[in-house]
């Protein structure tokens, strides 16, 4: 039993790594912490490649400059921070026409 255990752990370690899934973040953080708790786990899990990060639902220049500084904190200036809708769009604005 013993050997087959060693075994096993010796072709886990040699298993190839699988390619990190590429991923876009659609945010309106800035509200509640829930949002800035998910990027920090997009930005610590090996698994993830964080591509774009987006300020949505509203206040896209206040959400996409709290997503900037923390990049920026992080070191990951590589990602770039788009800006979405500038209204909630359920909030009666022009977008939700």
């Amino acid at each position: 039993m013993s050997i087959a255990l060693v075994f096993a752990m010796g072709y886990a370690q040699h298993a190839p790594a699988a390619e990190p899934i590429p991923v876009i973040y659609d945010s309106d953080i800035g509200d509640d912490i829930d949002d800035t708790w998910a990027l920090g786990l997009l930005l610590k899990s090996p698994e993830l490649d964080l591509k774009l990060v987006v300020g949505d639902y509203g206040k896209a220049t206040y959400r996409a400059k709290i997503f900037a500084k923390m990049l920026e904190t992080a070191g990951r200036t590589d990602v770039p921070v788009g800006l979405g809708l500038p209204n909630n769009p359920n909030a009666g604005g022009a977008q939700s026409r």
